[in-house]
């Protein structure tokens, strides 16, 4: 099958997001995986790609802590609720009879099976040696997940959680207890400001900000996007300006000024890739919650790529939640896993 990467995001694969240890990822196969900052991990698997997207996602997912269980998710395209065999090269793991899958509420189209911590580790006995994951309702396929890497993307998962080389590891076992397991690292505390009055915001960028886009796309006031603006505290007044477009993202530079439009200066924050940054992509900011929003879209489709979240805390932006997808295979956002969360 094969995966499709969004470039970007590759080059950013061990993104150091402060705060606890770095999020890692990898792709293996026709598998990836998601490691967060405090080690949670998540192993993915993927259907054919269709017009409607991936006709099955598979999700391995556990915490860092030491007596974590893993837990497997399935997403099948269908409508209706029905009970799905599981078989892996022809065979039904032992133990493992059938699964619900159920309409999920928010996506007619999408179905979820959620397995129990038993039925996981059914499947878990035979997935890294397998070849193919065929999803049987009735006597039709509903959808296969190619194995292709799976053994290695758990791997993965036990490296980076430490569990390699005792019993609690999913591939590469042992015979050290879970007590040698090290205890997960706290994800950092993020508070948010106080929330401030959003009436008598300025109606139009001041002129002093706008000289700041000379170095814009010409033509992007023809777009007629409005910028984003909003107060942070008193007298700090938050601005988002477009400053060019491609075929998918909008890019904003951000900005400070005071009440009056003075006193401009750029806004710097850090990206979970590490590095400071003035500019984002496709950005929305609410008042209600001070947290900044933007979606780094690796295409059009907005099926891979990252959305992250920072929180105004009083004088800066701090990072709070980022989901991250580098392989284009027709999953929406929602379905995505962490790779950087606060508390």
């Amino acid at each position: 099958m094969g995966i499709r990467t969004w470039g970007l995001a590759v080059t950013t694969l061990a993104m150091s997001l402060g705060g606890g240890a770095s999020a890692d990822t990898g792709s293996f196969g026709d598998w990836a995986v998601v490691c967060d900052n405090v080690r949670n991990c998540t192993a993915m698997g993927f259907g054919e790609l269709g017009e409607t997207g991936s006709s099955a996602l598979i999700k391995v997912s556990r915490e860092a802590v030491p007596d974590a269980e893993p837990v497997i998710s399935l997403i099948t395209a269908g409508t209706r609720a029905a009970a799905l065999r599981l078989v892996v090269d022809g065979t039904a793991p032992q133990g493992l009879s059938t699964v619900a899958a159920t309409p999920i509420q928010d996506d007619p189209e999408r179905r979820m099976s959620q397995l129990t911590s038993v039925q996981s580790r059914a499947l878990l006995s035979v997935l890294a040696n397998g070849r193919t994951l065929s999803l049987m309702e009735g006597q039709n396929p509903a959808a296969a997940i190619s194995l292709a890497g799976s053994s290695a993307a758990l791997r993965f998962m036990d490296d980076r959680q430490k569990r390699a080389g005792t019993t609690t590891a999913l591939v590469a076992r042992g015979a050290r207890p879970s007590s040698t397991v090290p205890a997960a690292p706290q994800p950092p505390v993020v508070t948010p400001a106080p929330a401030v009055t959003q009436t008598r915001l300025p109606a139009r960028p001041p002129p002093a900000l706008q000289a700041q886009l000379r170095e814009c796309d010409d033509d992007i006031l023809d777009l007629g996007i409005d910028p984003e603006v909003a107060r942070l505290g008193e007298g700090k007044i938050f601005w988002g300006m477009v400053c060019s477009r491609g075929a998918y993202n909008v890019i904003y530079r951000l900005f400070l000024t005071n009440e009056a439009g003075g006193d401009v200066r750029a806004l710097e924050l850090d990206y979970p890739g590490g590095e400071a940054t003035s500019e984002l992509m496709n950005i929305s900011y609410d008042p209600k919650t001070r947290t900044l929003m933007n979606f780094d879209k690796g295409r059009g489709l907005g099926d891979c790529g990252a959305l992250t979240q920072w929180v105004w805390t009083g004088q800066r932006f701090d990072v709070a939640h980022q989901t991250f997808m580098s392989e284009c295979q027709g999953v929406m956002s929602d379905y995505w896993p962490v790779s950087y969360r606060s508390r």
